[in-house]
């Protein structure tokens, strides 16, 4: 579409066109349209030139503002030598806005800022993992003696039975035969 109008305006003859635009100047705060000219245009001109010439019409040189030009169903067009012919009954409308006036800007957070404050938060998480465990030592070393005399009690008992068995076992003595035949 791009390469469609650049052959149309070099198609055209070097003429001067004239259009009609309507101001709103937004950079105000101001939504209704303050003045309606007729804009002459000279074909074949840079988007520069066009915005100079537009801007002298409406005596917009004072600020650093931007342009927007919309046709009459709202659509943005390029600001160039190439704006359509239009009447005074559907005018292009001119709008007028601050730089970056649209744009809500996202407060900028230092990128140190944010790791000194996740390594503190890591810092105070293991501080207070370190105090918890330091706080925990003595019942752990309390538990820790307390399953050792558990299984010191447990290995006793099981040597206290074991010594009976073995007791029991050099009581007996072999007589040298048994007493019944057994039966294999």
């Amino acid at each position: 579409m791009i390469n469609d109008m650049e052959h149309i305006c070099s198609d055209k003859t070097r003429g001067v066109t004239k259009v009609w635009i309507a101001l709103k100047r937004l950079d105000l705060n101001d939504d209704r349209i303050t003045a309606l000219r007729e804009v002459t245009i000279k074909m074949g001109v840079e988007s520069a030139t066009v915005r100079q010439i537009i801007s002298s019409y409406f005596g917009l040189n004072s600020a650093p503002v931007t342009l927007k030009i919309r046709n009459n169903r709202g659509s943005l067009i390029p600001l160039n030598s190439c704006i359509p012919v239009n009447s005074k009954h559907t005018p292009y409308v001119l709008e007028v806005v601050a730089i970056f006036q649209h744009v809500v800007p996202r407060p900028r957070v230092n990128a140190t800022t944010v790791i000194n404050k996740s390594t503190k938060t890591q810092l105070h998480s293991i501080v207070r993992r370190i105090e918890r465990l330091e706080g925990l030592v003595p019942q752990i070393k309390l538990r820790h003696d307390e399953k050792i005399n558990q299984e010191i009690k447990l290995l006793s008992q099981k040597l206290i039975f074991l010594n009976k068995r073995i007791q029991m076992a050099d009581t007996h003595c072999w007589k040298g035969m048994f007493i019944r035949p057994p039966l294999w």
